[in-house]
């Protein structure tokens, strides 16, 4: 629901966003940041779809139990009790060609410069990490279905939620002060309640000229700056020059999809302590951030 309001806040007016959550749902096991990030990154891909006109996009979460039957459809799915994150939307649609490579990293259908190709990349990790799988249903003209199905936990709901405690990420942040900057107002929304999530305070910019005005107000504010490599008006690179003028002891996160290997000289001198590679899981975020910070963090049940 958290995730579905975090879509809600990124489309446009004309665009319609239904949510169908059914009641009583089990648990799974599994990083809910990661979750998130899954969730948004498909409902960006719906939104994407409908190519800047009004439509619909429905988010469903349901149970289901796969069978004989079911499998002899779809021999993906192995038989078990699973529950089924839907998200569907009115838009173009996809050709067999597209859907056998929509997976792929840096594989895109938008114009140069619109889209990484990443997102349902990224989409595709998750669910491979957490066990799960992931359906595609479309066709030109006919809008496009993605049926992802994570495994039930044993257990029962209570001895779920115990497992998931044990389970909780061991970094924590000390309420260090980060700014974050990057062009993509979702990743922005995203890594922003992931940090805040984690113990850190952030302020968080689309905009690198706005960014570095936040800084230069108050340099000595600020523990850690994660800036995107590529973006309009300023780079990461150029911002991150900047910063280093004015503290040189200040360490930056690099991010970026790629980063040539001779810019390797340019990073150092420009104060970049760690490079994060996209696309990457909250989880990596949180312990690069610890990594640029030189510590190791601690154990959240001895905070």
């Amino acid at each position: 629901e958290e995730s579905v309001r975090l879509v809600r806040a990124t489309l446009p007016i004309e665009v319609e966003l239904v949510a169908d959550v059914a009641a009583d749902l089990p648990f799974v096991m599994a990083d809910a940041t990661q979750i998130q990030q899954a969730i948004l990154n498909l409902g960006t891909n719906a939104w994407h779809a409908l190519d800047g006109k009004p439509g619909r996009i429905e988010v469903a979460l349901s149970r289901v139990v796969v069978d004989a039957a079911m499998m002899s459809r779809h021999p993906e799915l192995k038989e078990g009790r699973y529950l089924r994150l839907k998200v569907q939307d009115t838009g173009k649609g996809m050709t067999p060609a597209t859907m056998d490579r929509i997976f792929v990293p840096f594989f895109t259908t938008k114009a140069p410069g619109t889209g990484t190709g990443l997102g349902l990349s990224v989409v595709h990790g998750v669910v491979k990490g957490h066990g799960g799988t992931i359906l595609v249903t479309s066709a030109p003209g006919m809008g496009s279905t993605f049926d992802v199905y994570f495994p039930e936990a044993l257990g029962g709901r209570e001895e779920s939620r115990e497992a998931s405690r044990r389970e909780a990420p061991k970094r924590k942040g000390r309420n260090e002060r980060i700014l974050l900057v990057d062009d993509k107002e979702l990743i922005v929304r995203s890594c922003s309640r992931a940090l805040e999530r984690l113990g850190y305070r952030v302020s968080a910019f689309s905009d690198g000229a706005a960014a570095l005005a936040e800084f230069h107000e108050k340099p000595r504010e600020y523990d850690l700056i994660i800036t995107d490599l590529n973006m309009p008006g300023l780079s990461g690179l150029e911002i991150a020059r900047i910063v280093h003028q004015i503290r040189s002891d200040l360490p930056v996160i690099l991010s970026s999809g790629m980063v040539p290997g001779e810019m390797q000289r340019e990073l150092d001198t420009a104060g970049i302590r760690e490079v994060l590679r996209k696309p990457f899981t909250f989880e990596e975020l949180g312990e690069t951030v610890a990594q640029a910070l030189g510590r190791k963090g601690h154990d959240i049940s001895n905070s």
